[in-house]
């Protein structure tokens, strides 16, 4: 088969993620990725509740929880060891359970890769590499050719032509569907070589190494974190006026790793040279072509969020493409794609930024300014975590944005008439109405016709519906001041409304941003 629905450039967890969805949707989807299989090496160690609630939704929750350990606290101590934050990773989160977990990147292809394994209209197009991209008025035209991995070069002699519908590059730093495009770059400034180490420890409990922590020294700043169940990161900073190169060898690694292990506690699984830089592309769809993961953003590792921005990219992007493949809605709602993501993302690698100030500062005197500001607390709150801004979200006539829109919204788990299941099963990839169960009856003629138009499913909370359990959405209606919260199928929230007109307005915004 040669023509698809979409091709999907890049066999990282963004393109993954993305395939499954829209394989589940009904659509024929090929992946092409130049090497034989995804990268086997650690790359990205953390995702965060919101990521956990996409696994559950995709039903690979067992087995990703199962090479995965819950955040505990997240500790950034100065030079002597003293405590300059203690991040509580404990807490409950809006999803239920823990804020943040820790992975090996690794182990989460591989089950990604067993999920899609069978899946309908899902081709592999592995060791091909993408040779060339043309955008067409009804199709894009994707080129590709077998990739010699050894030799590093696609054999262009064999090429062979894929036509698809749309086509996403989540094909990393050097995208060459971002090429094509012709997005800009805008560059935030941030820019540092770190090497960065994985090793598997052979008995962990008797090796002095801290949980989870950032080591603001300024002899060398080190980032040390549990990278899954069984192995260990570190991360140290190259400092200016350091060669890069003088940093490649496995005795320079282990020579890092001194204070905390030597080469017969452990394994190396993985030494290399990183850079972290802080960029934002401009320019995320042109016609039918699309970008998504680090083909549209890269950020600073402080905040564990690169591989969970290109997640949401994926999960974002496609309930989008199934309404516009299946003719539900116009493909100008693909705009709405880099509206909502990339003031997100560019949040997200604003605060990443701030913590790398904190952590890369290889100044003494500097450093010693810092330590204090932190013992004394003379320091602004911490960023709120982004929602969306733009986009499909509903503002009222003045343009202000309705009660919620935009908000990551809560989940729980639900129980009715002897039934318990989580709101995610319950409403499955679609729009939801959740709403005061005492509010469910006033609903209008109008909005009813609308809500079977639009697939809308209905959750009604509280005496007489569903309750949940941890009271997290009853909560979140009653501290909006709302009796009902329109919630698109990426866990954000349309908007919200109070009375039984305001949610036949709200339903009737809906309706129409999202008319074919």
């Amino acid at each position: 088969m040669r023509q698809f629905d979409v091709v999907v450039i890049g066999y990282g967890p963004t393109g993954k993620v993305l395939a499954r969805l829209l394989s589940d949707a009904g659509h024929s989807v090929a992946i092409v990725e130049r090497w034989p299989e995804a990268y086997p090496l650690p790359r990205a160690v953390g995702y965060d509740h919101e990521i956990k609630r996409m696994f559950h939704a995709l039903g690979v929750a067992p087995a990703v929880e199962a090479i995965s350990r819950p955040m505990n606290h997240y500790v950034w101590y100065n030079a002597d060891w003293k405590v300059l934050i203690d991040l509580d990773e404990t807490r409950d989160s809006i999803s239920g359970d823990r804020t943040g977990y820790l992975f090996n990147q690794p182990d989460l292809e591989r089950v990604l890769e067993r999920d899609l394994d069978g899946r309908p209209g899902v081709s592999l197009f592995l060791s091909h590499e993408a040779v060339s991209v043309e955008d067409a008025p009804d199709r894009v035209n994707v080129v590709i050719a077998p990739f010699d991995a050894a030799a590093r070069r696609a054999d262009t002699a064999r090429k062979t032509t894929l036509e698809a519908k749309y086509v996403v590059g989540c094909d990393g730093a050097n995208s060459l569907v971002r090429q094509t495009l012709g997005a800009s770059q805008i560059d935030h400034g941030f820019d540092a070589q770190w090497l960065v180490v994985d090793v598997l420890p052979r008995d962990l409990s008797h090796l002095p190494i801290p949980d989870a922590a950032q080591w603001c020294n300024p002899q060398r700043p080190t980032t040390i974190v549990p990278s899954g169940v069984a192995n260990r990161r570190w991360e140290f900073m190259i400092k200016p006026g350091e060669n890069a190169e003088d940093f490649a060898s496995e005795e320079r690694a282990w020579e890092l790793l001194t204070p905390w292990m030597k080469p017969s506690d452990g394994t190396l699984v993985r030494h290399a040279v990183y850079r972290f830089r802080s960029l934002l592309a401009r320019g995320w769809r042109k016609g039918r072509l699309l970008i998504a993961g680090d083909a549209a953003h890269l950020m600073p590792p402080f905040m564990g969020q690169g591989m969970c921005s290109g997640l949401r990219d994926a999960w974002n992007l496609g309930w989008k493409l199934d309404r516009v493949l299946k003719g539900a809605s116009p493909d100008r709602l693909l705009d709405d794609y880099e509206e909502e993501r990339a003031p997100h993302v560019d949040a997200i690698i604003r605060i990443s930024m701030e913590m790398g100030r904190v952590v890369c500062v290889p100044d003494a005197v500097a450093a010693k300014a810092r330590d204090e500001a932190f013992f004394s607390r003379q320091l602004p709150p911490p960023p709120v975590f982004p929602g969306l801004s733009g986009g499909l979200i509903a503002r009222g006539p003045d343009g202000v944005s309705a009660p919620a829109a935009g908000q990551l919204l809560p989940h729980d788990e639900l129980e009715r008439d002897g039934r318990s299941d989580r709101l995610d099963r319950i409403i499955g990839r679609q729009f939801a109405l959740l709403i005061e169960a005492g509010a469910l009856p006033r609903l209008s003629a109008q909005s009813r016709v609308l809500i079977d138009a639009l697939e809308i499913v209905v959750v009604p909370i509280g005496p007489g519906g569903w309750r949940d359990r941890s009271g997290r959405i009853a909560e979140c209606l009653a501290g909006h001041h709302v009796s009902a919260i329109v919630a698109r199928p990426d866990f954000y929230a349309f908007g919200g409304a109070r009375t039984p007109d305001d949610i036949e307005h709200l339903l009737q915004d809906l309706s129409h941003r999202l008319a074919a």
